[in-house]
């Protein structure tokens, strides 16, 4: 039930016309992250879609369509893209990426 709830009030964020931001980043472990986020009426940055390229080379894409699979999930809170050294896309680089992360 609750993720059920998680996965329409995403939905809802995502598809309510509210200005979408892209964001890239690497960590240290070789780990390159994709996230398309949405802000709430706070300011703060929701995940709508999120994919990750892990060092082992799977790929793992996450949304309201997707939330959550035996790897992981769509974050569960805010981003903060300072806090992890993001740097923002533009709309059609994030598509690019997330496309060619389809597989």
């Amino acid at each position: 039930m609750l993720r059920d709830q998680r996965k329409a009030a995403i939905r809802a964020l995502d598809e309510s016309g509210r200005p979408h931001r892209y964001w890239h980043g690497t960590d240290g472990d070789g780990h390159i992250w994709l996230f398309e986020t949405v802000a709430d009426d706070g300011g703060e940055y929701w995940p709508v879609r999120h994919a990750e390229l892990g060092a082992d080379g799977v790929v793992r894409r996450y949304s309201w369509r997707h939330i959550d699979d035996e790897h992981g999930f769509l974050a569960e809170g805010p981003l903060h893209p300072d806090d992890f050294g993001l740097r923002p896309l533009t709309a059609e680089e994030f598509a690019t990426l997330w496309n060619a992360l389809e597989g």
